[in-house]
């Protein structure tokens, strides 16, 4: 993560395997040809047929969800794949937040007492996404905690 996005193919990829991937697609700014400018929104889907790109949705930073035709915009300026704790765009990064949160309660009622290999590397994995601070306030997470660094010297 925090990694450059190149073409709309990797804003494909990483948008249609976000449960896998994690995080999201934050630009500094998308600029419209009407002259328009969003500061920090974040990608939300991209739709194609064929080979052929047409339509990108999009969350602003005041939290106002855009869909707007390819051929409408002029600059994408800086997309890059980021952790869902790292964003700019707080209003997405509280609706995601609140989101992972719920999917984690879920997983952990679902998987209650089963400890698998998967169900571990998921959950490490929104937590990860997330950052352990916000699960701090939550009463039905008090269960998990942070692992300590431990150093070893020969």
């Amino acid at each position: 993560m925090n990694s450059q996005v190149n073409g709309l193919m990797d804003i494909y990829t990483i948008v249609s395997n976000e449960r896998k991937v994690g995080g999201a697609i934050e630009a500094e700014k998308i600029q419209l040809r009407s002259g328009e400018v969003f500061d920090y929104p974040v990608i939300t889907n991209l739709d194609y047929s064929g080979s052929v790109f047409y339509h990108l949705s999009f969350i602003t930073d005041s939290g106002s969800p855009m869909m707007v035709h390819v051929n409408d915009i002029s600059l994408i300026a800086s997309p890059v794949h980021k952790k869902v704790c790292d964003l700019k765009n707080h209003s997405y990064k509280k609706m995601k937040t609140e989101e992972k949160i719920h999917y984690l309660k879920l997983l952990c009622t679902v998987n209650e007492g089963s400890y698998t290999k998967p169900f571990i590397d998921e959950v490490k994995a929104i937590i990860q996404d997330i950052g352990y601070h916000s699960l701090k306030q939550d009463q039905d997470f008090t269960f998990i905690a942070k692992e300590k660094q431990l150093f070893k010297i020969a």
